[in-house]
């Protein structure tokens, strides 16, 4: 009974899962970035393997995305699996289309 409630919580068609996973994955970026980097940028959300990142201005957001490959295998090292395979960094002021 308990493996069956573990494999129902674990699936990805379960949203509280989906969205337990979201925020573990999301809790990641500060353990992936450096400091200093940690404090001009937010993850804002998930989606399509795709995640959305707010930076404090669009030169930030420029920079990191010289390094966006970098990040996404340590990302993805650091989850064990591939969970991201793109990240778009938004300019404060930048708006993401669709739900957050």
């Amino acid at each position: 009974m308990t493996q069956r409630v573990i494999e129902i919580l674990a699936s990805e068609k379960n949203p509280v899962a989906w969205l337990v996973k979201c925020v573990r994955l999301m809790e990641l970026w500060g353990e992936i970035v450096d400091e200093r980097v940690g404090k001009q940028t937010e993850p804002l959300r998930l989606k399509n393997k795709i995640l959305y990142v707010a930076t404090t201005s669009s030169t930030w957001a420029q920079e990191l995305t010289f390094l966006k490959k970098e990040i996404i295998k340590k990302f993805n090292i650091r989850a064990g699996e591939e969970a991201i395979k793109d990240i778009r960094f938004l300019a404060k002021g930048d708006k993401i289309s669709g739900r957050v």
